[in-house]
């Protein structure tokens, strides 16, 4: 008799540890797909504020804005993007830097912003990254003709 209480008791704390286990694990799990959103909520209006940057064009009050949204989405990304994200966001902030009127070279923009991109993506999904990686693929960005 003294082994079958023995038996259910180890039973019973087995099933207690599996379930706080898998509630670990699920609790661990949303919590990396709620910071892999904001992250990408964060990436994406670093995109949105380049692209105000060249749509301002020779308007300064378009300009000042697109440099404060700019400024604004720089503060949050510090806190959450990754070290190959930033160091790549600190060589299209050199880039912006060297031409203060906005007479940006329209291709090497393109490239520091495919490469800040491609490791965003490798940041929030790497497998879909090195598939997109291998395929040699170039993304696009919206950049009017400068008068």
């Amino acid at each position: 008799m003294l082994e079958y209480w023995i038996v259910v008791t180890i039973g019973v704390i087995v099933v207690i540890c599996a379930l706080c286990v898998t509630y670990l694990y699920a609790e661990s799990r949303e919590l990396r797909l709620v910071r892999s959103r904001y992250r990408l909520k964060v990436y994406e209006e670093l995109f949105h504020a380049v692209t105000d940057l060249n749509v301002a064009g020779p308007d300064v009050y378009k300009l000042d804005m697109a440099k404060r949204r700019l400024a604004h989405t720089l503060n949050r990304l510090n806190l959450v993007a990754s070290g190959e994200v930033l160091k790549n966001v600190n060589e299209l902030l050199d880039f912006l830097n060297e031409t203060p009127s906005g007479n940006y070279d329209v291709l090497r923009q393109t490239n520091i912003l495919n490469t800040i991109v491609r490791s965003a993506r490798k940041d929030l999904d790497p497998d879909a990254a090195k598939e997109l990686e291998d395929a040699a693929f170039r993304f696009r960005f919206y950049a009017p003709p400068r008068a």
